[in-house]
């Protein structure tokens, strides 16, 4: 009677876990709000323009946030920022 007990409580738990998984992953979940600070129609507010790998551990990245752009490099010990301006055209 014990084995049986515990088989019923461990499919249980895997039932509770896969409820909340597809509770998780449908359309509109529960959670699913909480990440979105913009609206559906418009931009996210911090985009990666583009990115080169230099080396596996180094990289440079073009990075925007509303009306500006920063170029910053990766690398093991963090990131440093190489220069930044405008979109309207301004040399970084």
């Amino acid at each position: 009677m014990d084995a049986a007990r515990q088989i019923s409580a461990v499919l249980f738990v895997l039932l509770l876990l896969g409820a909340a998984l597809w509770a998780l992953r449908r359309e509109g979940g529960p959670l699913r709000s909480l990440g979105r600070r913009t609206a559906p129609d418009q931009a996210p507010a911090l985009q990666v323009m583009g990115r080169i790998t230099l080396t596996p551990q180094h990289s440079v990245h073009i990075v925007r946030a509303g009306a500006r752009e920063w170029v910053v490099a990766t690398h093991p010990q963090g990131c440093t920022v190489i220069g930044g301006g405008d979109t309207t055209g301004a040399a970084a």
